[in-house]
Parts: C-alpha cells; sequence; structure tokens
C-alpha cells in the first residue's frame, strides 16, 4: 500500500496543494496542514482538492491539528485525522484487515465458462457457427468452453414459394425417372380419384393393345390392371399426353428452380470510427448570458458581497502652547577704572543651565574706590527665557553666569526676584498619521468581512462553484472625508466605512453540456454518432489571469451510414467475391446465400435481403 505524506507551509496556496497531490506517484496522499495555513480558510479549497484527486486517481486524507480545519475538511468528504501517527495507524489497521495488494490474488480471467444445460432449440450448433452453441447471454461456448462473443449476424432462410415451385418440378422429373428404370412411378391424382401410373417394361413383347412394335427402346407399355378393358387408340392418347404434361413440368420446374430458389441475405454492421479524444478549452465570461457551444462560452455569474466597518480612534498628535517666562537680572561692576556695556541679547543663565535673554543694552556704571575699599555700582535689566515653558521659572538669586566674554571678577550678575510666566499647554489634535492608521484599520476589517463570506458554504447553495481567486473587494466609501478629521483637537474620533466585492461563480453543468454539444461538430461525413457513446472528462476550473477556464477532453464513437437498398442495388447480379468487395467496404458483413452452391447473388430484388445489424450501445 503504496502513501506519501505531504508537508504544506502555512503560505502554501490551493494551486501548490493541487499540483503536489498530481506529482505524487502514490495512491494514498496525506496532506498535513499547519495552523493557520491559507489552504484551510475555506471550504471550496478542499472541495476543489477533493476533486482534484479523485479525477487523478488519488484518495486523499487530511491530517490537521487544527479542529476547525478538520471540520472544514471533513465538511468537504474527505477523511480527516489529528496526528500523522494517527493516519499511519489507520493505514496499517486496513492493511492488517484486508491484506495488502501484493498480497491479494489477482481476479482470475475468465477463460473458462462452465456449461450449462442448452435449451433444446439450441442444442444444434447453427451452420457457419464453428461449433458454438448460442447462449442467452450472447455469448457462444465452444468445446473447449472458452467464452467468445456471437458475431451479431443473422442468415435468412429460402422462401416458401420457391420451396413449393420446387417441388413441383422435382415431382414431374421423379414420374420420368420411374419409366426409365422400370420402378413404380408416383400416382398422378385427376380428380377425387387416381389412375395408376404406367410402367416400362424391357425387353418384353409388344402388347397388341398398348405397345408401340418396333419401338425405338425395344420395350412395351403395360398399363396397370384398371376395370374394364380399354382399347389401343384410347390407350395411347393417355400417354402422350402425360408426355407432354411431363415435358412441360421439367421445363417449368428447372426455370422455377434458377429465377425463384436462389436467395441471398447480407447482415452489415456498420464500421465504426473513435471521435477524440479532443481537448477543449471552455471559458466562462460575466458578460454571456447563454452558453455559446461555438464559441465554447458559458456564462459566469458575479455575486456581489456588501461588506462594512467602523471603529474609534485615538488621536496621537498634540497643539502645544508655550509662553517664556520674564524676570529681572541686576549687574554689578567691580571695575573702578572703567564702566561695563552689557549688549542687548547677551545670555545669562543659572548654573544649571537654564538660559535667559537680556532684552536691551545696559551700562554699567565703574565703581567706586574710596580708600582702599572698592563700592561696586549696578544696573538692571529685564531678561526672558530663552526656551519656553515652565522650566524658565527659577528662584531667586539663581542666574548668577555672566555672558559669554565678561570677566567674572570684574561683574557679577544675579536675580533678585523669581522669573515667573513661563508655562507649556499640549491640546490633542488629528494629525496625518492618525487618518493613515485609521483608514488602514477600517480596510482591514472590510477585507476580513470579505474573506468571511466567501468562505460561507451558503454562497454556493445555488449549484453554482465559487471561484475565490476572481473575489476583488471594491474601493471603501468612509462615513466622513477622513481629510476633513485634520486638525480636529479632539482626544477620539470614529470612522466608518462599506464596500461591495465580487466574485465569479459557475454553474458547471453548463460546461458539460457546451463539451457535449462540441462532440458533434466532430462527426465526419457519412458518419453519425453513436447513441450514448459521448464522453466528456472535465477538470476543475482554473482561473488564468482573471479568466476562468475548464479544460475538458471529448471522446466519441460515429458509425458509417448505409443506405441497404442503395447496396442491395449495387451487389445484384455479382459474383461472391465481388459482392464480399463491396459488402466490406461498409463494415462486417455476414453474406450467406441458398443453396449453397449458388456462385453470384441472384437480380430479383425480391430474393436479396440487406439489413444494418442492431448496434451495441
Amino acid at each position: 500500500m503504496d502513501v506519501r505524506i505531504l508537508y504544506l507551509d502555512i503560505d502554501d496556496e490551493i494551486t501548490t496543494a493541487a499540483n503536489r497531490v498530481r506529482e505524487a506517484d502514490a495512491i494514498r496522499i496525506a496532506i498535513v496542514l499547519p495552523f493557520g495555513s491559507r489552504v484551510a480558510t475555506s471550504r471550496i479549497n478542499f472541495r476543489l482538492l477533493s476533486r482534484d484527486a479523485t479525477l487523478n486517481g488519488k484518495r486523499l486524507a487530511i491530517v490537521a491539528s487544527d479542529a476547525a480545519t478538520r471540520a472544514l475538511a471533513a465538511s468537504a468528504g474527505l477523511p480527516i485525522f489529528s496526528t500523522v501517527a494517527e493516519y499511519e495507524s489507520a493505514n496499517e489497521a486496513e492493511r492488517a484487515s484486508t491484506g495488502s495488494s501484493a498480497e491479494r490474488p489477482e481476479a482470475a480471467p475468465v477463460s473458462t465458462v462452465a456449461a450449462a444445460p442448452a435449451p433444446p432449440e439450441a442444442s444444434r450448433s447453427p451452420r457457419g457457427s464453428g461449433g458454438r452453441r448460442p447462449r442467452g447471454d450472447g455469448v457462444a461456448v465452444s468445446s473447449d468452453t472458452r467464452a467468445t462473443p456471437v458475431p451479431p449476424v443473422e442468415v435468412a432462410a429460402a422462401g416458401a414459394a420457391a420451396g413449393s415451385t420446387a417441388g413441383a418440378g422435382l415431382t414431374a422429373a421423379a414420374g420420368m425417372a420411374a419409366l426409365a428404370a422400370d420402378v413404380p412411378a408416383p400416382a398422378i391424382q385427376r380428380g377425387p380419384s387416381a389412375v395408376p401410373a404406367a410402367r416400362v417394361v424391357a425387353d418384353t413383347p409388344p402388347e397388341p393393345v398398348f405397345g408401340a412394335p418396333g419401338s425405338a427402346a425395344g420395350s412395351r407399355v403395360r398399363p396397370a390392371p384398371v376395370a374394364g378393358r380399354i382399347g389401343p387408340g384410347l390407350a395411347r392418347t393417355p400417354l402422350i399426353i402425360g408426355l407432354a404434361v411431363l415435358a412441360l413440368a421439367l421445363v417449368v420446374g428447372g426455370v422455377g428452380a434458377y429465377v425463384f430458389m436462389p436467395t441471398a441475405t447480407a447482415v452489415i454492421e456498420p464500421k465504426e470510427a473513435v471521435i477524440g479524444p479532443i481537448p477543449l478549452r471552455i471559458v466562462a465570461d460575466p458578460a454571456a448570458t447563454a452558453a455559446d457551444p461555438e464559441a465554447r462560452i458559458v456564462p459566469a455569474v458575479t455575486k456581489q458581497l456588501p461588506v462594512e466597518a467602523s471603529q474609534t480612534f485615538e488621536v496621537t498628535g498634540k497643539r502645544v502652547e508655550e509662553t517664556a517666562a520674564t524676570g529681572t537680572v541686576r549687574f554689578r561692576n567691580l571695575d573702578f577704572t572703567s564702566t561695563n556695556t552689557i549688549q542687548r541679547g547677551s545670555i545669562v543663565s543659572t548654573q544649571g543651565g537654564i538660559r535667559f535673554r537680556t532684552e536691551r543694552s545696559v551700562t554699567v556704571p565703574r565703581a567706586e574706590l574710596v580708600g582702599l575699599q572698592v563700592f561696586p555700582a549696578t544696573a538692571s535689566v529685564k531678561v526672558r527665557a530663552v526656551n519656553a515653558g515652565k522650566e524658565g521659572n527659577v528662584e531667586p538669586n539663581t542666574i548668577l553666569v555672566v555672558p559669554r566674554g565678561e570677566d567674572p571678577r570684574t561683574l557679577d550678575v544675579t536675580n533678585p526676584d523669581e522669573t515667573t510666566g513661563g508655562k507649556r499647554d499640549e491640546f490633542p489634535r488629528v494629525v496625518q498619521a492618525d487618518i493613515d492608521a485609521a483608514t488602514k484599520a477600517i480596510d482591514a476589517q472590510l477585507a476580513a468581512a470579505f474573506a468571511e463570506q466567501l468562505a460561507d458554504p451558503n454562497l454556493a447553495a445555488d449549484g453554482t462553484t465559487v471561484f475565490g481567486d476572481t473575489a476583488a473587494l471594491g474601493e471603501a466609501t468612509y462615513s466622513v472625508d477622513p481629510a476633513s478629521l485634520l486638525g480636529d483637537e479632539v482626544e477620539t474620533f470614529e470612522l466608518g466605512a462599506s464596500a461591495t466585492g465580487t466574485v465569479l461563480a459557475v454553474d458547471e453543468t453548463a460546461v458539460q453540456q457546451v463539451a457535449e454539444a462540441n462532440i458533434g461538430p466532430q462527426v465526419q461525413a457519412g458518419y453519425s454518432l453513436v447513441e450514448g457513446s459521448s464522453e466528456v472528462q472535465p477538470s476543475p476550473g482554473q482561473v488564468e489571469e482573471g479568466v476562468i477556464a475548464f479544460p475538458v477532453i471529448i471522446t466519441a464513437r460515429q458509425v458509417l451510414q448505409i443506405d441497404p437498398a442503395a447496396i442491395e442495388e449495387e451487389i445484384r447480379g455479382k459474383s461472391l467475391a465481388d459482392a464480399r468487395s463491396i459488402l466490406d467496404r461498409y463494415g462486417r458483413t455476414e453474406l450467406s446465400v441458398w443453396p449453397d452452391w449458388v456462385g453470384s447473388i441472384p437480380t430479383l430484388d425480391a430474393r436479396v435481403d440487406v439489413r444494418a445489424a442492431a448496434m451495441n450501445p
């Protein structure tokens, strides 16, 4: 028992699975499907696999750990198993119960047939049967008990009229033979009474009454005893009449035997020829409204599947409002030799790095030197934080770093008061990234809903075959224009959409009808299609660049049309050899003539019978 186990990947399509089943060199095949396999998304896939395996002579089973996958396979009529070990155990159990194919004896060829008692009519072998006896089942059984099909030949018997005419001629001839051989002749019937026939007695003297002295035969005619006495003249007259009647009977009998006795019967089994195998490609067209056998097109039904989806989405975008902190700093000049000017925009900062920019220029006077003591001069100026936000709100006396380029030994800075007013406000706002993510999610929901409808078994409840490879989902129509949501300052927004999907389905009975209609044009001139001989071998439909095509192969038998009347006209008067040569052009023929010594076909139409044998289905 040859077994093959095929393992599929999760992304393998139905076409890959079907091709591997076809190419497998085993009868029993098991397909192992992983969880989430694409093949297991639809029962239609399992139906296609089952049909394809059957057409290729395979016995297919499905092995899947997923219960949903096994349920789909079982609904398509396939055997299912949870594990490979379970499948192999089932095969071993079957092998143990039935035995392997190699151990089972082959079916013995029917070489002999037990001879049952034949009916009385069948006890004699018909002429030309070669010792075979016909059986009721159309099989001739010979002496070696081997079964041989009885040829469909019929042999006609001679006509009754010819026999009766020939009988009359033979009766007259028998009378003449009796006269010549001196044996009693049959009595000649005349009315209700019979007159005994005369007989000839060799080498005897002639009787004066009946005899004819000096006759060539040297014999005399002696009548049979009759009542009374008959004179010589009266006795001679019946003899002459009898001889004339006898001669006329011989002539008439000979002509009748020549004209009416011969018969010929020919039973013709017209010759046949095979049509095909012829490959055809039948296409399903959604635009067609009816099957077109000449163009080899069948209608394809477009099924529309409406789907909807909606979802609420959170906003990730933000609008930020920031305000820079402000305050006042005081510069102190310790240089008693000169003033110090701080330019507008000079940067002072805290030791933590929070920077502030002066809003105007300020000149700090020079310090006063009184004795040996220096009294610094001061000047104040407003500052604004370089970076907006709350971080610019600093405590008093924290801005201590003088602008770059200043000498911290002669100039210092501080903020007597805290800086205030720095803040940062955030507002949720719909951005383009939010819209793109929302439309993508909605499209995915529509596609999932469409796939779910395609997998619904009720989709093929009308008897059509749905071809999932032709499925297409139309453009989504959104509840609101996604672009109009851009910039909305909301925390969440809702988006919905609807779409219509389409898929093509085909009534495969129309494919069968178109294929059968294409057999007729293949019949040759002078032939006719043998009824019941048409065969269509369809293959599953294949989607080729969006077109559904059905490869089929058609075969049939055609038989030669014969005209028995024309054939009779053709063979009348021909020799048997020429007649057989003519008849052989029309098929297998059984020609019989009666009597069997006749060497040609009779010329009279009534004596020739040509007919066609009954055709086997």
